[in-house]
């Protein structure tokens, strides 16, 4: 089978670029993310739910859990074998951490029952897999290590789970490894977030092989909505996975700066189905993939007016706290449909009460790789932009040979249907939830851009030279170039002007903090979109857009990071340092 790449799309996925050309490595390592692994028969089994995790001992300052990193098998649809993942308590995805806000948990992730040989090949190309990549280390780079960092929490740098900070299942650790036991404050706004491995240099692969799951932070304000609850607050983790016959994850044995699976996996189930009751329901999404971004709507399978006869999707919440405004979304709503790049958030309220009876299904239309949407960031790519903004040495050598030749007859796989939503005739109780659209939601604190002390430009984009893999990178560096990096002042407020120039979307999220969005589009000042008006740890910028964000760096002193959260990117180094400092000294 024979792939053909536009030369649009090419640029766009940045593909591995080494000895070998872009035009040879691509259309070898993408025939393996592009084929269709299986025929399987969607929507034949029930949605699981995870659990909530109970803490190993409840003490008087915080509890106490323990949570193993395991090898196991799992079923994942009735027509494959077993597949085996590396999973957290040995579930895909693991356990609900809940905890209350202002009230401490501290944690122990224990990875000894790991093997010491990786799920995947691990390509020691990329930075991170050897002791010259880090500084002041000449130690080990075992195979298998893991970092696990709270996603959207705000904690100390020993507790953060960062890149460097990883311990194998023998014991070895990283150079910037500090504690087994992580503290947590909880110090924060209420969030439904997640905990994933951050492993520099395999973080794509651990993170496939299953090494994520929720976290969830509850407040007496959210009490207080009378929002759905019980077995009607639904949590939705979804991923794209590539299986083979014999139930094996597919992941590329060498490196690919873009992977995306050809089927739909929503907590662990392929392809599944949720019975729902004529009545409210409450979902909290986390796009949990590598790096595709999904553009969420329902259709309605048992309707003839071409599927658009559906419930409106009411969005109150984005990645922490609450929006300015319940954001209705549907083919009448605010926005047509929902965007969610990887590891964004989203929670809603869907209204089943009028379609007792009849099948939803929960559609994607994004495209992959993801390059922009018309009323994201209000502009569109073109083919002729496609050389724009790259150095002429870019271009040059073997780096272009044989691109005039492809064709977009194919590219990656489309993955249009998600999981479905099928309605009983009756509800088992009555539901006194409340009216989404009734909802007041509570007024949420804003950061003040009169306190802003410093504005700074944060550039994301493409180098393209002969010999040199690092395609993507954030300042014009990679993670492991020296030079400047942001050092902002403990409890100060900055802007940061999060500007594009690559051909590809890129999830950017910072670590410690969340920031709401106060402008976007070609120069920043446009409107953020109505789902964005809350707290958010991770925004999407797409090509020629300049996303404007605001924060305050509260709370902990440290160094943490800042990267694209395309896991491929990110282990390709778009992750740069920043460290928030007490002292009089700053380097940008």
């Amino acid at each position: 089978m024979t792939i053909h790449i536009s030369r649009r799309k090419m640029l766009a996925a940045g593909g591995t670029v080494g000895s070998l050309g872009v035009a040879s490595a691509l259309s070898l390592n993408f025939i393996e993310a592009t084929e269709s692994s299986l025929n399987l028969e969607k929507f034949i089994q029930p949605l699981p739910i995870p659990e909530v995790r109970e803490p190993n001992d409840e003490g008087d300052d915080a509890d106490y859990y323990e949570i193993s990193l395991q090898e196991f098998e799992q079923k994942v649809h009735p027509d494959l074998p077993a597949t085996t993942f590396w999973g957290f308590d040995g579930t895909v995805p693991g356990p609900i951490i809940k905890a209350r806000r202002n009230e401490q948990i501290k944690v122990l992730f224990d990875n000894s029952d790991l093997p010491e040989d990786h799920l995947f090949e691990v390509d020691d190309l990329i930075h991170g897999t050897s002791s010259e990549d880090y500084d002041n280390y000449d130690g080990p780079i075992p195979e298998v290590r893991t970092s696990v960092h709270k996603h959207g929490l705000k904690v100390e740098e020993a507790s953060d789970g960062q890149g460097a900070a990883w311990k194998a299942p023998d014991g070895t650790t990283g150079p910037r490894f500090v504690k087994h036991v992580h503290d947590i404050p909880n110090r924060q706004k209420r969030m439904t977030g997640t905990y994933h491995d951050h492993a520099l240099g395999i973080s794509r692969l651990n993170n496939y092989a299953g090494l994520n799951g929720f976290y969830i932070i509850e407040s007496e304000e959210e009490k207080e909505l009378n929002l759905p609850s019980g077995e009607y607050d639904i949590p939705l983790m979804i991923q794209d996975k590539t299986f083979e016959e014999d139930g094996t994850l597919h992941y590329p044995d060498s490196f690919v700066e873009n992977f995306a699976g050809d089927t739909a996996f929503v907590n662990g189930a392929v392809w599944p189905f949720l019975e729902v009751e004529p009545r409210r329901y409450r979902f909290r999404l986390v796009n949990q993939s590598n790096g595709r971004t999904f553009d969420l709507s329902l259709t309605n399978d048992t309707d003839d007016d071409h599927g658009h006869n559906v419930p409106t999707i009411y969005q109150f919440a984005p990645d922490h706290g609450f929006l300015e405004d319940v954001v209705p979304i549907g083919p009448h709503g605010d926005l047509e449909s929902l965007l969610l790049a990887p590891f964004e958030r989203a929670e809603v309220i869907i209204d089943f009460s009028e379609y007792a009876g009849e099948t939803l299904t929960l559609t994607n239309d994004a495209e992959f790789p993801f390059m922009g949407k018309g009323d994201h960031g209000d502009h569109e790519m073109h083919d002729g932009d496609d050389m724009e903004g790259m150095e002429e040495d870019d271009m040059e050598g073997d780096n272009m040979e044989g691109m005039e030749d492809m064709e977009a007859d194919n590219d990656f796989p489309d993955l249009a249907d998600i999981m479905q939503f099928q309605v009983t005739d009756s509800v088992d109780e009555q539901d006194n939830s409340a009216d989404p659209m009734e909802l007041e939601l509570p007024d949420r604190s804003r950061y003040n851009e009169n306190a802003v002390q410093e504005t700074r430009q944060m550039t994301m984009g493409m180098r393209m030279k002969d010999n040199e893999p690092d395609l993507h990178v954030l300042n014009g560096k990679t993670f492991h170039e020296g030079g400047d990096y942001a050092q902002p002042h403990l409890e100060t407020t900055e802007i940061w002007e999060l500007e594009n120039n690559g051909h590809h979307s890129h999830p950017i999220h910072l670590h410690l903090v969340d920031f709401e969005v106060i402008g976007r589009g070609p120069d920043g000042t446009h409107d953020p979109m109505p789902n964005e008006r809350g707290s958010k740890d991770t925004v999407l910028v797409d090509p020629g857009e300049t996303v404007r964000i605001i924060t305050q760096f509260e709370g902990f002193a440290g160094k943490y990071m800042w990267h694209c959260h395309v896991l491929e990117h990110e282990d390709h180094a778009m992750m740069r340092p920043f460290e928030v400092v007490t002292g009089n000294s700053s380097k940008e």
